[in-house]
């Protein structure tokens, strides 16, 4: 089973492709593609908005195989400025792809991925694996979510 773990920020997405054969994980991308930067010439939020649900449309249409899509969810801090909102709105587009693909969807908080953010990098990198470069808790995120949705 193929898991593409998805993990938000105002000006890029951070996803695993994380392969499950019933006993263990294997990072599918871990020294390819793994991040969608926004581009800076796209300055109007719709536009970005396009932009990323495009990317996630193209990525799921070259894994065919990808049977679930894990998101990481924001944490509930009862806070809410305009770079959480724009998280939010990402996260919207994450969910609008993948159900426009017809995946199965699963979103996760901390608690519920058996971790916390400090811990994240470690977690994921002894479960599944790291990638060979722009490895940070963003990522770290999208490997641990995506490891937890493989249950």
């Amino acid at each position: 089973m193929k898991i593409l773990g998805i993990r938000t920020a105002p000006k890029q997405v951070r996803y695993a492709l994380v392969e499950y054969d019933g006993t263990t994980c294997t990072l599918q991308n871990a020294s390819t593609e793994n991040i969608l930067k926004i581009p800076a010439a796209i300055t109007r939020s719709e536009e970005q908005l396009y932009w990323v649900k495009n990317e996630l449309s193209r990525i799921l249409r070259q894994n065919p195989d990808v049977s679930i899509v894990a998101l990481k969810a924001p944490e509930f801090t009862g806070r809410q400025n305009s770079s959480s909102r724009v998280g939010d709105y990402l996260d919207a587009m994450v969910l609008l792809a993948a159900a426009e693909a017809g995946k199965t969807i699963v979103t996760k908080i901390y608690s519920q991925m058996s971790t916390k953010r400090s811990e994240v990098e470690t977690h994921a990198e002894h479960r599944v694996g790291k990638t060979s470069n722009g490895w940070n808790p963003q990522m770290a995120d999208a490997v641990a979510v995506a490891w937890t949705a493989r249950q």
